[in-house]
Parts: C-alpha cells; sequence; structure tokens
C-alpha cells in the first residue's frame, strides 16, 4: 500500500471526467457533465490516484482569470481517504499554481475550516435558487448577439477586474439565450434538467430583476440561479415567484488580495459556484 501522504498530485484531461463524476458520487454531489466540460474547457482539473487503484482519492478545479484572478471550486476527497489531509495538499497545490492571482471560491460547511486554516476570508455569502420560473421580456433589455459579444466582455472585465473571456465566448457559443440591458447583461445556458442563469451582472436590482425574467423566457426546464450579495431584495423576490432556496447560505471566500478585484456591486451571479 502507498503512504497517501505521498500520492503525487496530477492534471486530469477532458477524458478523465468520468472519474471526476464517480468521486462526487461517493460524496453525493451530482454535477452536470456540461458544467464539468466547461470546467475542463476553461480551468485545469487536478487530482489524486486512488492508492487502491479504484478511481480518484481527491480532486480541485482551478480556474485562471488572465494574471489577477483566480476561481477554485469542486475540491473533493472520496470518503475512504477522508480526514488525512489530502484536501489541504490539494489546496495548497492550486494555490501554489495560482501565483500572485487573488483566489476565490465558495465554501461548503465541511470544507471552510480547511480554507480558513489556509488564509482564506469570508467576502459574503450565496444562496442556490432552483425550480421553474415563468420568464419574460420587458421593455428595456433585448435579447444579444453577437456585435454586444466584445461590450459583454468588457463589462464582465470592469465587474469582476479580470480577463474572463476564454470562457464567456464558450458560454455565448453555446447560451440558450443572452440578454442585455444598458449596463448589464445575463447568459442563460442548459445543464442538464436546469437552464442555468449566469453570470449575470446588472446596474440595479430592478435592472437585475429584468434581465434574470428575460433569461428564463422560453425555457423548457427548471432555470438555477446562485445570488451572491449584490442586491439582497433578489432573495425575496425569487421565493415569492415560486423558485426554491437552498437550505443554508454558503461563504464566499478570497485568498490573496485585501479585496477582490473589480467593481463587484452590480455581480448578481457567477458562471458557476465552482468557477466564480
Amino acid at each position: 500500500m502507498h503512504d497517501i501522504r505521498l500520492l503525487p498530485i496530477r492534471l486530469l484531461g477532458p477524458e478523465e471526467l468520468p472519474l471526476c463524476r464517480q468521486l462526487e458520487s461517493d460524496r453525493e454531489w451530482s454535477t452536470d457533465a456540461a458544467k464539468w466540460q466547461l470546467m475542463f474547457e476553461t480551468g485545469e482539473v487536478y487530482a489524486l490516484d486512488a492508492p487502491d487503484g479504484d478511481g480518484l482519492a481527491g480532486c480541485v478545479v482551478l480556474t485562471p482569470y488572465g494574471d489577477r484572478l483566480a476561481a477554485v471550486g469542486m475540491m473533493l476527497v472520496v470518503t475512504r481517504y477522508g480526514r488525512q489531509g489530502l484536501g489541504t495538499r490539494l489546496m495548497k497545490h492550486v494555490l501554489d499554481a495560482a501565483g500572485e492571482r487573488t483566489v476565490e471560491l465558495t465554501a461548503t460547511r465541511f470544507g471552510r475550516p480547511v480554507y480558513e486554516r489556509l488564509g482564506f476570508r469570508p467576502t459574503g455569502g450565496l444562496t442556490i435558487h432552483y425550480g421553474p420560473l415563468a420568464g419574460r421580456t420587458e421593455a428595456g433589455v433585448r435579447a444579444a448577439g453577437p456585435a454586444d459579444h466584445s461590450a459583454i466582455e468588457a463589462l464582465d472585465a470592469r465587474t469582476t477586474g479580470a480577463d474572463r473571456s476564454k470562457a464567456l465566448a464558450l458560454l455565448l457559443a453555446g447560451a440558450e439565450r443572452t440578454v442585455v440591458t444598458e449596463s448589464g447583461f445575463a447568459i442563460a445556458w442548459n445543464a442538464g434538467p436546469q437552464r442555468v442563469i449566469g453570470p449575470v451582472v446588472a446596474p440595479s436590482e430592478e435592472a437585475a430583476r429584468a434581465l434574470i425574467l428575460a433569461a428564463a423566457d422560453g425555457a423548457d426546464r427548471d432555470v438555477r440561479i446562485d445570488l451572491l450579495d449584490a442586491y439582497p431584495g433578489l432573495r425575496p423576490w425569487l421565493a415569492g415567484l415560486g423558485l426554491t432556496e437552498g437550505p443554508a447560505v454558503l461563504p464566499t471566500m478570497v485568498y490573496g488580495a485585501g479585496t477582490r478585484p473589480g467593481e463587484r456591486d452590480g455581480y448578481v451571479a457567477p458562471t458557476l459556484i465552482s468557477m466564480g
């Protein structure tokens, strides 16, 4: 039996996505394959092979955005190798890989103590919302076309303080619906049984409501949107529309710089919890 503390960390290829989903299943997580594919295409998926030969012992995803920002997500250790320091090893590895970038993540209740020991600091909270949503497109919001893509990328860069053009280009190419308003946008894309609405940037709560409804317009499945703290009134509003809210507020955290880069006041929803 190999010493688990000496397991090498390696970079996975997209063809190894089934191993990640097997690991998720052990922890009773279920991330749609479309989301995993996006993470593989835009980020770096690191893993430890299980010494018993049965899949992975752990994995984590680092998504670098230019030279200023990176997101970390999907930090998982299989149950039978839990509580042996593998999560900390994986996190130290991606922090080294991130270099001088500010690193942000959304924590689970179990992961937060690990992140705090490594120096992450809380910045706010995120809530998951899902269910059927009757969308509509109101005055002041319109469907975006290719001519709008450069403006969307520029607004996203100003909001997040980072170049996320690679991820945005992939999302925009496969989006079910992209809508814009003055100084705001929302991208809606299908992942299995849900239409994911994110990222969303809006200059006001009123604009955020209009963008969310327009992004849900014509959906043939339930929607999901993960709300940040930009406009707290959106949470009761979505509940009033019939969406279910997840059981807990998940803390958002940052490592590195004193504050996250960008003008975050209008950042309504991330692309994914695991990608920022």
